[in-house]
């Protein structure tokens, strides 16, 4: 048996847990340099406002009656760790799949799964303070749809739990189950399965196995016996290879000195260099993009360069060298620069990485720099190590008003507590 446990709004249910008055309330969570909505409780959903509306774009007087918090990525992500800890003490397995999902192994439990599922709740609720939701069923796929199954039950715990493939609650809520609901079940995909008739998830179920993996394909097959209560999907197979790695933002203030620019470009350099080593990438090629603001009534410009690496390398040095060699090319002077970012491609598995005979393979102590790096910034934040100097209240940084404090990860923003 599985378990999905999901954080009933997430990044929400963040912002409340250290500002209560908020409970009950239209809240919203705003993007990057508070561009637009990424996060609405119920009550704010209950007002019609859409996920990913321009803030601009919100009406005066619903902006009157609603909250809105910028994003605490840093919040976010020691709560999910919390939370993660609090159910890998609980279960044989966790598999974390999002920020707000995990997947359980409840394999070797016995007992009462219902009475499982609301200790699991409950453990959440008093060891973090978060509120969450818990599917379980016999595989990935069903303790994912479970899990919005206990989403629209009333009041807490929310548990949904299917025994097995012939639950007869189980068979109703498939025959009425919309394809685009399935685990993995993208667009296209389901529009080639409608051409086929097949029109439900209850249909997708009851599709010869054979047939299916002709026609769609292996993962489709796999999808349609986890439907049918047989797991045969790891939380990896429906998974994406990453093809690129891209970090970019806008700057709150239109950016003329090349200087801060190439601030700008060390920290998305550190970032991308970040994401390759924790998947275990590589890459070959690194491209630099720079543009002025094309809503503005300004000297426009748009332009992008690209450069292959002698060797394929996850190096944060040896990428922002390149980087900042392309950002001389394209820098150009007296122009207002709006947005600027690195992407990464022709990304590989480090471990599969071929010698070339023409260009000399990385140094082992590049990548045993990297390891202390990563290691370090781990251990005592970002800012502990970075490359070149890069002030806190630059130009180019984040743009957030309403961010709520890092009172679970930064000393000088604790939560206060007065007694009377």
């Amino acid at each position: 048996m599985y378990a999905l446990v999901d954080a009933n709004n997430f990044y929400v249910s963040c912002e409340r847990l250290f500002a209560p008055h908020l409970e009950g309330q239209p809240v919203g969570v705003l993007s990057n340099n508070d561009g637009c909505v990424i996060a609405r409780s119920e009550e704010f959903k209950a007002l019609g406002i859409p996920m990913g509306v321009p803030t601009h774009k919100i009406a005066p007087a619903l902006r009157r009656r609603i909250t809105l918090c910028s994003s605490n990525y840093t919040l976010y992500g020691d709560l999910s760790a919390r939370t993660q800890q609090v159910l890998a003490a609980r279960v044989p397995g966790l598999e974390p799949y999002s920020i707000d999902e995990s997947f359980l192994d409840l394999r070797g439990l016995s007992g009462d799964l219902n009475v499982l599922g609301a200790e699991l709740c409950q453990a959440v609720a008093r060891e973090v303070g978060l509120p969450v939701s818990v599917g379980i069923a016999p595989t990935r796929t069903l303790a994912k749809l479970a899990n919005h199954r206990a989403k629209r039950q009333p009041g807490r715990p929310q548990v949904c739990v299917w025994q097995d493939g012939d639950d007869q609650d189980l068979r109703t809520t498939l025959a009425a189950l919309p394809l685009s609901a399935v685990w993995g079940i993208g667009e296209r995909l389901q529009c080639r399965l409608l051409d086929q008739g097949i029109n439900t998830a209850g249909a997708l179920r009851s599709a010869p196995s054979g047939w299916l993996q002709r026609r769609f394909g292996v993962v489709v097959a796999r999808t349609a016996l986890e439907l049918a209560g047989q797991p045969c999907l790891a939380g990896t197979d429906l998974a994406t290879p990453r093809r690129s790695i891209l970090c970019s933002r806008s700057f709150r203030q239109a950016l003329r000195q090349r200087e801060s620019l190439a601030a700008a470009l060390r920290y998305h350099c550190q970032r991308a260099g970040e994401k390759l080593r924790r998947d275990d990438l590589q890459a070959a090629a690194i491209g630099v993009f720079l543009r002025t603001n094309p809503f503005q009534d300004v000297v426009q410009h748009r332009a992008s360069l690209w450069a292959p690496l002698a060797v394929p390398s996850a190096d944060t040095l040896h990428l922002n060298h390149l980087a900042q060699q392309l950002l001389g090319q394209l820098w150009e002077v007296g122009l207002a620069y709006h947005k600027l970012g690195v992407m990464l491609t022709d990304l590989s598995p480090r471990q599969h990485h071929q010698a070339s005979l023409l260009a000399p393979a990385e140094a082992p102590e590049q990548a045993r720099l990297m390891s202390a790096w990563d290691g370090i910034r781990a251990r005592f934040g970002r800012e502990a190590l970075t490359l070149g100097v890069q002030a806190t209240e630059a130009d180019w940084q984040m743009h957030s008003r309403q961010r709520s404090a890092r009172y679970t990860t930064r000393w000088d923003e604790l939560p206060a507590v007065r007694a009377r």
